[in-house]
Protein backbone atom coordinates (compact mmCIF):
# COMPACT_ATOMS: atom_id res chain seq x y z
CA UNK A 1 0.00 0.00 0.00
CA UNK A 2 1.40 3.51 -0.81
CA UNK A 3 1.90 6.20 1.41
CA UNK A 4 1.30 9.65 0.01
CA UNK A 5 4.82 9.59 -1.26
CA UNK A 6 4.88 7.15 -3.52
CA UNK A 7 6.73 4.98 -1.25
CA UNK A 8 5.17 2.05 -0.46
CA UNK A 9 5.39 0.75 3.41
CA UNK A 10 7.71 -2.19 2.88
CA UNK A 11 10.55 0.28 1.02
CA UNK A 12 10.17 2.97 4.05
CA UNK A 13 10.65 0.37 6.67
CA UNK A 14 13.73 -1.57 5.15
CA UNK A 15 14.80 2.39 4.65
CA UNK A 16 13.78 3.32 8.16
CA UNK A 17 15.95 0.48 9.43
CA UNK A 18 19.30 0.12 7.25
CA UNK A 19 20.12 4.52 8.13
CA UNK A 20 18.46 4.03 11.37
CA UNK A 21 20.84 1.24 11.80
CA UNK A 22 23.80 2.80 9.66
CA UNK A 23 23.47 6.43 12.10
CA UNK A 24 23.64 4.35 15.22
CA UNK A 25 26.87 2.63 14.48
CA UNK A 26 28.23 5.80 12.80
CA UNK A 27 27.54 7.42 16.16
CA UNK A 28 28.47 4.70 18.56
CA UNK A 29 31.82 3.75 17.02
CA UNK A 30 34.43 5.87 18.37
CA UNK A 31 38.14 5.91 19.33
CA UNK A 32 38.39 4.62 22.85
CA UNK A 33 35.58 2.94 23.16
CA UNK A 34 35.90 -0.26 26.04
CA UNK A 35 32.44 -1.84 25.27
CA UNK A 36 31.79 -4.31 22.63
CA UNK A 37 28.44 -3.40 20.52
CA UNK A 38 26.65 -6.84 22.18
CA UNK A 39 27.53 -5.39 25.99
CA UNK A 40 26.06 -2.40 25.25
CA UNK A 41 23.09 -3.62 23.92
CA UNK A 42 22.84 -6.24 27.23
CA UNK A 43 22.83 -3.11 29.64
CA UNK A 44 20.19 -1.02 26.79
CA UNK A 45 17.93 -4.21 27.51
CA UNK A 46 18.15 -4.43 31.25
CA UNK A 47 17.55 -0.69 31.31
CA UNK A 48 14.41 -0.74 29.13
CA UNK A 49 13.16 -4.41 30.22
CA UNK A 50 13.79 -5.10 33.79
CA UNK A 51 16.40 -8.20 34.92
CA UNK A 52 16.22 -11.00 32.27
CA UNK A 53 17.62 -14.41 32.46
CA UNK A 54 20.67 -15.12 29.78
CA UNK A 55 18.18 -17.12 27.51
CA UNK A 56 16.43 -14.12 27.22
CA UNK A 57 19.35 -11.64 26.61
CA UNK A 58 19.92 -14.44 24.01
CA UNK A 59 16.99 -14.45 22.35
CA UNK A 60 16.84 -10.88 21.81
CA UNK A 61 20.30 -10.38 20.31
CA UNK A 62 20.53 -13.34 18.27
CA UNK A 63 23.76 -15.01 19.41
CA UNK A 64 25.01 -18.03 21.03
CA UNK A 65 24.43 -18.82 25.14
CA UNK A 66 28.13 -19.54 25.47
CA UNK A 67 28.91 -15.69 23.95
CA UNK A 68 26.04 -14.24 25.68
CA UNK A 69 27.79 -15.63 29.09
CA UNK A 70 30.69 -14.36 28.42
CA UNK A 71 29.64 -10.78 27.73
CA UNK A 72 27.73 -10.94 31.11
CA UNK A 73 30.04 -12.73 32.65
CA UNK A 74 32.64 -9.67 31.71
CA UNK A 75 29.89 -7.24 32.42
CA UNK A 76 29.73 -8.84 35.79
CA UNK A 77 33.16 -8.20 36.55
CA UNK A 78 33.10 -5.30 35.84
CA UNK A 79 29.77 -4.51 38.56
CA UNK A 80 28.07 -3.07 35.61
CA UNK A 81 25.40 -5.98 35.56
CA UNK A 82 24.32 -8.51 38.64
CA UNK A 83 23.13 -11.98 38.90
CA UNK A 84 20.66 -12.92 40.99
CA UNK A 85 17.78 -16.05 41.51
CA UNK A 86 14.88 -15.94 39.72
CA UNK A 87 11.89 -15.83 41.72
CA UNK A 88 9.76 -17.55 39.46
CA UNK A 89 12.48 -20.25 38.96
CA UNK A 90 14.84 -21.12 41.54
CA UNK A 91 17.43 -23.24 39.28
CA UNK A 92 17.58 -19.77 37.08
CA UNK A 93 19.16 -16.29 37.40
CA UNK A 94 18.62 -13.18 36.30
CA UNK A 95 20.83 -10.48 35.01
CA UNK A 96 19.95 -7.13 36.47
CA UNK A 97 21.31 -3.58 35.63
CA UNK A 98 23.58 -1.94 38.36
CA UNK A 99 24.01 1.64 39.24
CA UNK A 100 27.45 1.24 37.81
CA UNK A 101 25.89 -0.31 34.64
CA UNK A 102 23.31 2.58 34.42
CA UNK A 103 25.83 5.24 34.61
CA UNK A 104 28.14 3.55 32.07
CA UNK A 105 25.05 3.38 29.84
CA UNK A 106 24.44 7.20 29.79
CA UNK A 107 28.27 7.93 29.56
CA UNK A 108 27.97 5.62 26.10
CA UNK A 109 25.05 7.30 25.16
CA UNK A 110 26.37 11.09 25.90
CA UNK A 111 29.32 10.21 23.78
CA UNK A 112 27.13 8.81 20.71
CA UNK A 113 25.32 12.54 20.57
CA UNK A 114 28.87 13.90 20.91
CA UNK A 115 29.88 12.50 17.81
CA UNK A 116 26.58 12.97 16.27
CA UNK A 117 26.43 16.67 17.26
CA UNK A 118 28.28 17.86 14.22
CA UNK A 119 26.27 15.97 11.70
CA UNK A 120 23.14 17.70 13.30
CA UNK A 121 24.55 21.36 13.81
CA UNK A 122 24.78 21.60 9.46
CA UNK A 123 20.95 20.54 9.65
CA UNK A 124 18.27 23.27 9.11
CA UNK A 125 15.85 24.37 12.34
CA UNK A 126 12.89 23.01 9.96
CA UNK A 127 14.93 19.45 9.10
CA UNK A 128 15.72 19.27 13.19
CA UNK A 129 11.89 19.77 13.71
CA UNK A 130 11.77 16.70 11.62
CA UNK A 131 13.90 14.43 13.22
CA UNK A 132 12.96 15.45 16.95
CA UNK A 133 9.23 14.65 15.62
CA UNK A 134 10.74 11.00 14.11
CA UNK A 135 12.78 10.35 17.03
CA UNK A 136 9.27 10.49 18.75
CA UNK A 137 7.86 8.04 16.32
CA UNK A 138 10.94 5.91 16.57
CA UNK A 139 10.46 5.63 20.18
CA UNK A 140 6.76 4.73 20.23
CA UNK A 141 7.28 2.10 17.23
CA UNK A 142 10.03 0.55 19.01
CA UNK A 143 7.61 0.01 21.88
CA UNK A 144 6.68 -3.26 21.85
CA UNK A 145 3.21 -2.69 23.81
CA UNK A 146 2.10 -0.50 20.50
CA UNK A 147 4.17 -2.97 17.46
CA UNK A 148 2.63 -5.73 19.33
CA UNK A 149 6.07 -7.54 19.24
CA UNK A 150 9.33 -7.66 20.48
CA UNK A 151 12.12 -5.32 21.19
CA UNK A 152 15.51 -6.56 20.00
Amino acid sequence: MPDPTGTSLDQLAARLVVHGSRFARYASRGPGERRSVVAVRVLANLQHEGPLRIGELTARERISQPAMTSAVNRLEEDGLVLRRADLDDARACVVELTDAGRAELEDFRGRAAERARPALERLSAEDLAVLDRAADLLEQLSDPRSTGTTTA
